[in-house]
Order: structure tokens, then sequence, then C-alpha cells
């Protein structure tokens, strides 16, 4: 059948070109398949939905709230579509000791039976559930091809959101009691695989399922797989059950980053580019030598798009090419709710080759208590700062900082003219275009170390200290005295700062 021209070919052209992976592998004979064989194997299909069987399902969503988010025609054209256009796809831990097939060894016919076994496996795995078309990150991409691999990195988590099914091989595992020492767990690129599809399925070591439950085609949602499953993750059960498949929304950077500070990649690059999806932002190139400059670049692409206090929430190693961003998802693995959730912070912030100029409360001036030794080899100081009593007045009281640092830095620390410690993460006004920011007596703040080799003055050039701890300072009391930058007449444990611009540069590099 001829496909007639109009809009559901335009849509059904559109997702094969732009919406599924450029090829696949064929569940039977294990051969790939184009774009344009897809487009074949299905036109048929397409042909026969006819404008009424569309305009009928666009009338079954005049009562869906979730449909204003998009024109329900194209909603229902995409449902339709991908109802037709059905594939599996692989989620998997990599075997590094047999190998696994490439593209160059499916194009060239070659198929040596140890590397084979699981695509073997796989593919009949997927014929058997009704599937022909099954997606493999191994062998369905030609890495070789900078352009293909760029469009796969930036296109992975929308594929596994269109896959009809995710099937998850764990390897290492026979029963649920394995899924905490399973390293399918703990790879960078499974988060996305966990969480974009619509439905999963988890097969053990052996390529049989974990449960033989059929209450639901999607085991997330299965009583018994979803505390192993919470446990072994770490990610809250009301994420791993939600539809993710346009991102995971209502929650912070900083909390999805702390799921991923639990996780690795054989490449360091990686650890960035696993998780553009899931953020749904684009690197302007992916380039397999930079290394540790990867991360820093996904999380200033993300601060563009959904600029957030919590892009600062971080302690530990910071980028090679600038201070005030992090060099991997490990730093931020310090997430708390209580003070991570309903916090405005920080919002207005520049990133800059030359340093850094955001918006945040006044600095809290800040002097050296005491130092504690470390407590044995590559341990850090502790070291305890506390605020400088002639700042009570005017901004308020607040407890002491404690500093986890090495030597280099604890010098840097002793030898300050000032400190100061700049919270991130304030409570916001009724009024969205108030110029200040509230605190709560009782209240922790997440804040970093600022330090500046200038004597006190309205021109002040602080540099930030980075720390090997998330630092927190609590708020003991309203100012003394409210000047004419200070509101103190709100609720009894309630009081608001005016908003100020603070400059921060990088620190000279030492030699």
């Amino acid at each position: 059948m001829t496909l007639p021209t109009g809009p559901i070919t335009d849509a059904f052209k559109e997702y094969i070109n732009n919406e599924i992976p450029a090829r696949f592998i064929h569940t039977s004979n294990l051969q790939f398949v184009s774009r344009k064989d897809v487009f074949g194997i299905f036109q048929d299909r397409i042909a026969s939905v006819t404008e009424k069987q569309v305009q009928e399902r666009i009338e079954l969503l005049q009562s869906d709230p979730l449909a204003s988010y998009q024109p329900r025609r194209e909603m229902v054209l995409r449902e339709i579509i991908q109802e037709i256009v059905e594939y599996d796809i692989l989620s998997h831990r990599w075997d590094e000791i047999t190998g696994e097939p490439t593209f160059q060894d499916i194009s060239s016919g070659k198929q040596p039976v140890s590397k084979f076994k699981k695509l073997a496996q796989f593919c009949e795995t997927s014929r058997n559930l009704g599937r022909n078309l099954a997606w493999v990150d191994t062998c369905c991409i030609d890495k070789a091809n900078a352009a293909e691999l760029s469009e796969a990195i930036h296109g992975m988590y929308k594929w596994y959101a269109n896959a009809y099914l995710c099937i998850v091989h764990l390897a290492e595992s026979t029963s649920f009691s394995d899924w905490d020492r399973d390293s399918w767990f703990t790879r960078g690129w499974t988060l996305q695989e966990l969480l974009a599809p619509k439905r999963v399925k988890f097969l053990n070591k052996n390529w049989q399922p974990f449960t033989l439950s059929q209450t639901h085609d999607d085991d997330r949602k299965l009583v018994d797989v979803i505390t192993p499953l919470e446990n072994a993750t770490g990610i809250p059960r009301a994420v791993l059950t939600a539809d993710n498949s346009e991102g995971v929304h209502g929650h912070t950077f900083w909390e999805i980053m702390s799921w991923a500070s639990r996780r690795q990649t054989t490449r360091v690059e990686d650890m960035a580019y696993s998780l553009v999806g899931l953020f749904h932002v684009s690197l302007t190139s992916i380039a397999y030598r930079e290394g540790q400059r990867a991360f820093p670049r996904l999380v200033e692409a993300v601060s563009e798009r959904h600029p957030s206090w919590d892009i600062f929430a971080w302690f530990g190693q910071p980028s090679p090419d600038h201070f005030a961003l992090p060099s991997s998802p490990a730093s931020y693995s310090g997430f708390e709710a209580d003070v991570g959730r309903d916090r405005v912070g920080v919002q207005k912030f520049a990133i800059t080759a030359r340093g850094l100029s955001l918006t945040s409360l006044p600095p809290i001036p800040m002097e050296l208590g005491s130092v504690a030794q470390p407590e044995g080899p590559r341990k850090p100081f502790h070291v305890t700062l506390k605020p400088r009593s002639d700042s009570e007045g005017s901004i308020g009281r607040f407890g002491t900082l404690v500093v986890e640092c090495g030597s280099t830095r604890l010098k840097t620390i002793q030898g300050a003219r000032q400190l100061s410690a700049c919270i991130i993460n304030h409570h916001g006004m009724r009024s969205r275009a108030s110029d200040k920011g509230k605190l709560v007596v009782g209240k922790d703040y997440i804040c970093f170390l600022l330090y500046s080799e200038d004597e006190g003055d309205d021109e002040t050039t602080w540099i930030k200290l980075t720390t090997d701890n998330l630092l927190r300072i609590s708020c003991l009391g309203k100012p003394e005295t409210a000047g004419s930058d200070t509101v103190v007449g709100m609720a009894a444990d309630e009081f608001a700062l005016s908003l100020v611009t603070i400059s921060i540069r990088s620190p000279v590099p030492s030699h």
C-alpha cells in the first residue's frame, strides 16, 4: 500500500527520521534494519490509519488535563505512531572479558559465538515477546562516525523513552538479594536507561524474569520489585514508577545529580554524556579526549536553561577549567531533602571565563576559631570558623562553620584577610519581584566559603575556597538592629535581608 500524502504521513516521516535510532537489529536474523527499512516495514499500517480514528482519539483527550501541555492532535498522532512502530531496547553491563559485537562486526557478517551470545539471547527474548526490531548500544551505533555518535548521545534518552520495552539484563544476579552487589546499578549510562522507558522488564543472568507476576507490564510497578529497586538505586519509588519519558519532573538538579553521584563510567567523559538526555540539554560538541572538562560543560549547559542555586551545592574536586564548577557528579552526593527543597536561593548568576558573579544574601563575616588535626593519613583538617561578633547587629546571628580541607587550603584560611560564608539557598519572599531574601531562625542553610586578600571595603573581590565537605550554617537569631536593608517585621522567627551582587574571581594557580 502506498502512503497517501497528508498530515498523518508527514507525522510518520518526522517520527522515523527524528525520534528513533538510525538502525535496529532484526530479531530473527541479527541483521541491521535502517530507518529507510523501518519506513517500508510499517508504511502499510500507517496508511490504514484514518482521520476518523485520529479525531476519535482526540475527543478522548478532552477531559485529560495533561493534554493541554501540547496540541492534542500532535499528541494523538505520536501515540498512534508509537503503537505501530514497536521495538525493544537493551540495558546491560558491557562484558569486558569476552567483548561485545560492534557495528563493524555486524556490517562485515562476522559473528564470533563468544561475542554474539548476549545479542542472540536478547533478540530471542525480544522476538518471543512479539517484537521484530531491537536496539543495543554495542553494535547499533557506528562509533567511528562522529556525527552519528553525537546524535546517539543526544538522542539516547528519547530512544529509550520511545521503545515499547526496555529489557534489563542483570548478568551478576540470580535473585533480588544480589541487586545491591550487581554492577548494573553502579554504571552511569544505566541511570537514564532505568528512568526513561515506559516499560522495563528485569531478567537475571540466565535471562529469566525475577518475578512471575503478570499484574503489570512494567516491572518497576510490581510490589516485589520496587523495594529492592529503590534500595539498590537510592531513587525514590515515586520517581521509579512515574512516567519519565519527557524527563524527571518535580525534583531538583541537586537531587537528580545525587542519584548519578553513586555511579561510574569507564570513560571520564561519559559521566557527563550519560546525563545529557536526563536534563534535556545539548552540548556543542562530543569529544572523547576532553576528560574532566566534559562534566562542567554539562553543568553550565543545565544552568543556562534552568538557573538554580543547587548548581553550587557541591564539594570536592573542582573543574580544571573553572573553580565554580565541579569535575564530576560525585561532588553532589551530599543531597539532603530538608535543605534541598522549597528554597529559592541564588538564581541570578553569571559564569564567565574570568570568574563568577551572583546575587545573594550579604556574606556573613567569619573568623578562625579552632583547628583539629587529621585523624589519620589522607584525612582532612577540621577547621571551625565562627561569625564575627561585629556582624550580628546588622545581618543576624549564625552558628559556626566546620570546614574540612587539606594543609594548603588551611594555610589559605589562616592567611586570609577576610573570610565570609555565602548562603546560597535562602527562602523567597511573597513577591517574586522582591530584592530581598528570607531566613528562618532555627533553619540550616547551604553555603560556600569565600576569602579575600583585600582589606574590608565595598569593592572586595572574593575568591571561592574549595572544601572537602558541603558547608552548612545555622541561623540562630534575628539582627539586633534593623537597618534600611533589613526586614524584621515578619513572623516571629523570620527576617529578610537585601540581596547584593558578589564578584568572585578565579584563584591564582599555585606553582
